[in-house]
């Protein structure tokens, strides 16, 4: 099930990441501007918002696998579509379908160990998970570059249609087959709005997607306005500065893996608690250190720790706290994360940002913001920890 879950997470990465670099490509055969290019990765990551919305009340009502099959079965259709798109129409067709099928597998990895696993195998898994998402986010641009200066990109979603071909055929075979409705929920648009809704209304689930949201909003800020800000002021190439970015982006690696190693010892709030401070070097490292490439890209990688760290955790307690509901949970969570707060990275690029000092102070503003969101959550978990604390001694005295 964690070879699966990683799979089924790596297609959503694969299919937002691996064109970036053959755009250039793209743009040239399908006769699109600078900014029709763009559009087709935005779009994807519009339409993967929406999908995620419909998605994940339907997972928790049928459960994994027909949901499953059928929304890769779209991803498949869509990456197929690509590679035979001779006009701009076709491939966006395609992008469209791809994002709309994406939803389900990365709903799905996100909520299937929560639904086969518990206790300290639960919380190695999805630290596994992390890591490998991270490594994937890491690895994906350069792969795509790579295959580009060596196929073309018609090739490239080939092959992409075939690795998402081979992991439908994989959940076909391992995702147990549900012969009957998994719950009683219902998938009436009136209900599910009234379920996000609800959650939306729910402080412990604002307080627990704060530390997904927040990360997420200054990885998206900080990648928009660093192209820009390198290669104006270090003239860098695109090759070179693919290759620096990489040295920041290694930053998730590490904190998944920092993560791992301590899910066994600490809970997910203290987690929280300690990968924290690295946000406030963060933003230290762009308003003390003299401006240059290693300050800018050691603010970033302090910046990429957190979110790697924080990932696991953050997937630890959706799971723990709302596993009847986790794939609308997961759903409203993400779709937030690409509708809300890529608007609002992209905002705030437009009208705030003007120097790396302006960043800095966002970075502290979110630091501050993840602050009440743990302060909100500590009683809690305070409770359960007392709680599964008396529960295993009582089991500990009755086995003596």
């Amino acid at each position: 099930m964690l070879v699966l879950a990683i799979l089924l997470l790596s297609c959503s990465q694969l299919a937002s990441q691996i064109f970036l670099p053959a755009l250039p490509q793209i743009a040239h055969s399908l006769s699109l501007s600078q900014s029709q290019s763009q559009a087709m990765i935005t779009g994807y990551f519009i339409c993967l918002g929406i999908a995620q919305l419909v998605v994940g009340p339907l997972r928790d009502r049928f459960g994994d696998r027909p949901v499953f099959l059928i929304g890769q079965g779209v991803f498949v259709i869509g990456t197929v579509c690509c590679a035979l798109a001779t006009t701009a129409e076709i491939f966006s067709l395609g992008r469209v379908l791809q994002g709309i099928g994406a939803a389900a597998p990365l709903l799905i990895s996100r909520t299937l160990l929560a639904a086969t696993l518990s206790g300290a195998h639960l919380k190695s898994a999805m630290a596994t998970l992390a890591l490998a998402a991270s490594g994937v986010s890491v690895l994906a641009p350069w792969l795509g570059g790579t295959l580009s200066t060596l196929i073309s990109w018609q090739s490239l979603a080939w092959i992409l249609a075939s690795y998402f071909f081979m992991v439908a055929t994989l959940g076909w075979w391992i995702l147990p087959a549900n012969k009957q409705r998994v719950t009683d929920r219902s998938v009436h648009p009136y209900k599910m709005v009234r379920t996000y809704w609800q959650l939306l209304n729910d402080a412990q689930f604002i307080a627990i997607a704060a530390f997904k949201w927040l990360p997420t909003f200054i990885y998206l800020t900080t990648q928009l306005y660093f192209p820009f800000l390198l290669q104006q002021h270090f003239a860098l190439t695109e090759q070179q500065f693919g290759t620096m970015m990489m040295l920041p982006m290694s930053g998730l690696l590490i904190g998944a893996f920092i993560s791992k190693c301590l899910h066994r010892y600490l809970n997910e709030v203290v987690l929280f608690a300690l990968f924290w401070p690295l946000l406030l070097l963060s933003a230290l490292c762009y308003l003390l250190l003299p401006f240059g490439l290693l300050s800018t890209l050691l603010g970033y990688g302090f910046a990429m720790v957190v979110f790697g760290g924080y990932f696991a955790a953050y997937m630890q307690l959706i799971g723990l706290h709302y596993l009847a509901q986790a794939g609308s949970v997961n759903a409203l969570v993400g779709a937030c994360e690409l509708l809300v707060f890529t608007l609002l990275a992209v905002g705030c690029n437009a009208y705030i940002i003007h120097s790396i000092h302006d960043l800095a102070w966002i970075t502290l503003t979110v630091a501050s913001l993840l602050v009440l969101a743990w302060v909100k959550l500590l009683p809690r978990e305070l409770v359960l920890y007392r709680r599964l604390k008396d529960i295993s001694g009582r089991i500990l005295r009755s086995t003596v």
